[in-house]
């Protein structure tokens, strides 16, 4: 008898691992199947999640169904190859398979031990099918020629109900999970972006100023009969609210490429909205046309992306589902391509780039698009990847130069992976440029009349205003990110957060021509300035975090890639989880800081503001530093006492300074108290002191002029020691006729700074 072979029934599992990366895209292998299938809806429900003993999954469509021989040739046969036969085209609606062969049913092992099918096949003729794989009975035998008169796999066929409509269910039981909070909202994420939006596909004439590329790209290459193909998430499952409309309704600009075959070159379409066209009238739409290389093969495909250029604004519900939306997907046949636009993959490189902060604009420089004059700083308008919403549609009669990898996500980085990158990167500096010149022209103007402008009361007045106006919409910018960074740090989203850290720093580095000029004609806008002192500590402690998860990324790495959990991994993953805690706080910290100060709320009118709960949310901001200095910080002012009308936003910058220098002077083991007084004349009186460094109160007065300060020390949460703390507290005070002055201490104290509220 001559020797043959035998397959290991643990194919399946390492076939799994190796062909089916993650839970999310084994899910949504099993939606191509029922799409595959000609169905024309399928639905998907989650029960029970959270307890993988009775959880369930139940996949239903109203496709094709499987008669019996299809389901032992198909589904029962490793490798099968009906999908090689013929077109590769369904037979109903003639679709592209994109199911890989094989992977269905490995996506069912990857999520449950027990699969259940019910199928009714669309001939008359064939009868129903009722069938189930128990894969734990599978994988207690050695091979698979053991199955045989086992219960592992079983089918039975029966008569069509009448009426019965075709399709299939297939219901996983048994699942291999348990779904934590953290898990099930990150699965959701994936799962519920697998198509792209509808808003996206066909974008309302009315947000529009101009026509676009095409009414509505080309996502599948499917026939004009077909009716289309509608997933549904149900259960736990179900998606909620979506607020695609909110993002086009803040759109400021649309990019659009049309690189498919049959345009013999490369356009690209760069469109302002009618938002955007309000707010900067010069903007118009450009157009610019590229050759495509002789010796490329592809791939041909077309791309849709919106850019939001402000903060995301609106409830925090929408902000928070906005967040995660962001990003340039790739659509293959209409089915997402998993990693891509995902907050972690940078697949293009923007957020790498946008760290840089190059001038020029790297993919355009030797290129040739007539119409659009570079701008010598155009690079500085690069904007990071959560400011991009939008898709790139492949077909796969246009994309077969794109090889997928084998465990699904993502595609080879070869050459065609490569002119797919080029090509979407360049219509995103061809935005940047078209911005850039929008956006120069005004500026320029200003500059023009300000010159020509005389230098009378009524027009510096006009003019510190317009300056003060351009200011605080670099705020109002910051202050949204502040807040997504907040809700992403407490989340855990350390990577996340310091993005939109850095994305508010570069709001303030935009408006830094603004300062400049109101520091030049001493109209110093001083809430912001404050602010402005605090980013400089705030950048640099950004720069250490994003070092920080660096690290923790090539930790995690390292545990991923280990098959048990030794020791020494274990002691890693202890490390890595403290490393996390640390960093959340750091930004966290921060970012609460920045929310207190430039928030809507704390400078929409002024009010007589209790100074102990300002103090108090000062405090905050310096909590851990105090902590780990061993620093007392006492609060001894009376709730009682209030300030004059003022924001509640100058009041907490007011503390903050001088908390921040009691810190300093403190040293280790030292201590802070803050206590307040009423006068006899009805003027409020406001001391803080500290331990430590004695400041002498007859030579206080060095210590208010600008630049003058007596740390040279950088301290990434108490700022660089600029000198432009105090100065700037009583710059802001006496705009409502208050005082600051170092006074003699009390016992026990080296100095103290007492402000004085007038009556």
């Amino acid at each position: 008898m001559n020797p043959t072979f035998k397959v290991d029934t643990h194919l399946f599992r390492e076939l799994g691992e190796l062909l089916v990366g993650r839970d999310s895209t084994a899910l949504v292998e099993l939606i191509k199947n029922a799409y595959d299938a000609d169905a024309t809806e399928v639905t998907v429900h989650g029960h029970c999640l959270d307890d993988p003993e009775r959880g369930t999954i139940v996949i239903t469509d109203d496709g094709n169904g499987m008669s019996e021989s299809q389901f032992k040739d198909g589904f029962l046969t490793i490798a099968s190859r009906i999908k090689e036969e013929g077109d590769r085209r369904s037979p109903r609606l003639r679709r592209r398979y994109i199911g890989a062969k094989g992977v269905g049913r490995l996506a069912a092992h990857k999520l449950a031990k027990l699969i259940q099918i019910e199928s009714v096949p669309r001939a008359s003729g064939d009868r129903a099918i009722s069938a189930s794989i128990d894969w734990d009975l599978v994988e207690e035998r050695q091979t698979l020629d053991e199955l045989e008169d086992t219960q592992a796999v079983k089918l039975t066929t029966g008569p069509r109900s009448p009426g019965a409509p075709s399709g299939t269910k297939i219901t996983l039981r048994r699942l291999r999970k348990k779904w934590t909070s953290a898990e099930r909202s990150r699965f959701f994420a994936e799962v519920q972006s697998f198509s792209p939006p509808e808003v996206l596909l066909a974008l309302a004439a009315k947000h529009v100023a101009g026509r676009l590329m095409f009414d509505r790209p080309e996502v599948t290459d499917t026939k004009a009969t077909d009716p289309g193909f509608r997933p549904m998430l149900q259960g736990e499952f179900a998606a909620g609210e979506e607020f695609w409309s909110t993002l086009v309704e803040a759109a400021d600009w649309i990019i659009e490429i049309d690189a498919s075959r049959r345009m013999k070159r490369i356009h690209y379409w760069i469109t302002p909205t009618k938002q955007c066209h309000r707010e900067v009238p010069e903007a118009r739409q450009r157009r610019f046309v590229e050759d495509r290389p002789a010796s490329e093969g592809g791939p041909f495909f077309q791309a849709r992306i919106i850019i939001r250029e402000g903060p995301t604004r609106g409830k925090s519900a929408e902000k928070t589902w906005l967040g995660k939306g962001s990003g340039i997907r790739v659509y293959l046949e209409g089915f997402r391509v998993l990693p891509y636009g995902e907050a972690t993959d940078d697949w293009l490189s923007i957020n790498a780039d946008y760290a840089k902060r190059f001038r020029t604009l790297q993919f355009l420089e030797g290129a040739a698009f007539a119409g659009e004059p570079a701008d010598k700083d155009e690079g500085l308008q690069f904007l990071r990847m959560s400011s991009y919403f939008g898709a790139v549609f492949l077909r796969l009669s246009e994309a077969a130069t794109l090889r997928m990898l084998v465990n699904r996500e993502g595609f080879v980085p070869d050459a065609a992976f490569d002119a797919l990158t080029r090509i979407v990167r360049t219509g995103v500096e061809l935005s940047v440029r078209v911005r850039a010149s929008a956006k120069r022209s005004p500026r320029e103007e200003w500059r023009r009349q300000r010159s020509q402008r005389k230098e009378s009361p009524a027009a510096a007045a006009s003019e510190r205003m317009e300056l003060r106006q351009a200011v605080e919409a670099s705020v109002a910018k910051a202050q949204a990110l502040a807040e997504e960074a907040r809700k992403e740090a407490a989340a855990g989203n350390i990577k996340k957060a310091s993005e939109l850290i850095g994305r508010a720093a570069g709001e303030f580095s935009e408006s830094a021509e603004n300062l400049q000029l109101l520091m030049s004609e001493g109209s110093i806008l001083r809430v912001l300035a404050s602010v402005g002192t605090q980013m400089a500590a705030f950048v640099h402690e950004i720069n250490t975090l994003l070092g920080k998860a660096t690290t923790i990324e090539a930790a995690l790495q390292a545990i991923r890639r280990s098959v048990e959990l030794p020791p020494r991994t274990e002691k890693l993953l202890s490390r890595l989880q403290e490393d996390i805690g640390e960093l959340r706080r750091a930004v966290e910290r921060q970012a609460s800081y920045l929310t207190e100060v430039v928030s809507a709320d704390a400078r929409r009118r002024r009010s007589r503001q209790k100074l102990a709960a300002r103090f108090a949310a000062a405090v905050g901001l310096f909590q851990q530093e105090a902590a780990l200095r061993n620093i007392e910080i006492v609060n001894q002012i009376a709730d009682e006492l209030k300030s004059p009308p003022m924001f509640p936003a100058e009041v907490t910058v007011v503390f903050s300074n001088l908390l921040s220098n009691a810190i300093k002077a403190a040293g280790d083991q030292g201590r802070i108290r803050a206590a307040a007084s009423t006068s006899p004349s009805g003027e409020t009186r406001v001391r803080i002191e500290n331990t430590g460094r004695k400041v002498d109160p007859a030579k206080g007065e060095r210590w208010f002029r600008p630049f003058e300060s007596t740390t040279t020390a950088v301290d990434p949460v108490l700022g660089q020691g600029m000198g432009m703390g105090l100065p700037i507290t009583r710059n802001l005070l006496g705009e409502y006729g208050a005082e600051v002055r170092f006074v003699e201490p009390s016992k026990g104290f080296a100095t103290a700074v007492e402000i004085t509220f007038p009556a």
